[in-house]
């Protein structure tokens, strides 16, 4: 096998023996009990769950939010969990985008200026007077993508459920990231809505090579990824060929 083929067949994002607990009062909670998980560039993987089984807390490890107490997290074929706090930073800022349930939009700032919040974390002050011009265009043309154009001054008050989560979609594609983590991406959402971010983000998957990792409580929404994980006693445990869980 020569070096390319090598590098190509590493996981894009890898998870080695993770292991996760808090305290509650005197209790030590275990979440993630040796998770391991090893995701392709350019794949969709839907991790689903019951609440409180540790979905989100496995995402916020992956995406460095959150430090496991144990484990590794390899991306892009370096390991990034004992990474400094600065690297972490900006690993998420330029090569990470979030989404979550309650999009965490900020109330202050428009829609268009939400969007671009990633862009003026990552320049300092005369690098984004530089670049605010190429910015917005690019901002402008995920809101177009996105059907939001016509809603670009608007705060997010003035907005649905469904819009705020296109806004939230484009404000994390907006640095090009090389892997998206939604956290129960229409979990807020209505049924129509809902339908709307699934269609989109498997667009993004199958179009952009967009690599993906989804938690969520939808089983329709999970099954449009490639692949189905279930998190359980604080492991994984994959679907089946015949669309069950093994027990």
């Amino acid at each position: 096998m020569s070096n390319n083929d090598q590098v190509a067949s590493r996981p894009w994002i890898e998870a080695r023996d993770l292991y996760k607990s808090y305290r509650k009062g005197r209790h030590e909670i275990a979440v993630l009990r040796g998770v391991n998980l090893a995701v392709a560039r350019g794949e969709f993987v839907a991790i689903v769950g019951a609440s409180g089984s540790g979905k989100s807390t496995l995402l916020h490890v992956l995406g460095t939010l959150d430090d496991p107490d144990r484990g590794e997290i390899w991306f892009g074929g370096r390991r990034i969990d004992r990474l400094s706090t600065r690297d972490k930073d900006r690993l998420r800022n330029q090569e990470i985008g979030f989404v979550f349930q309650f999009y965490h939009l900020l109330p202050e700032l428009c829609l268009l200026e939400n969007v671009l919040m990633p862009v003026m974390i990552r320049t300092w002050t005369m690098g984004w007077w530089l670049r605010r011009w190429g910015a917005r265009q690019q901002a402008w043309q995920w809101l177009k993508r996105l059907g939001l154009t016509d809603r670009a001054r608007s705060r997010p008050k003035e907005l649905s459920g469904g819009e705020m989560q296109r806004a939230a979609i484009a404000r994390a594609l907006i640095n090009h990231p090389k892997l998206l983590l939604a956290d129960e991406p229409t979990g807020n959402l209505d049924a129509q809505s809902a339908q709307d971010i699934a269609e989109l983000l498997r667009d993004l998957n199958r179009q952009e090579g967009l690599t993906i990792i989804m938690v969520t409580h939808n089983w329709e929404l999970a099954q449009r990824a490639d692949r189905v994980l279930r998190l359980a006693e604080g492991k994984l445990i994959p679907l089946l060929s015949n669309g069950t869980f093994p027990e």
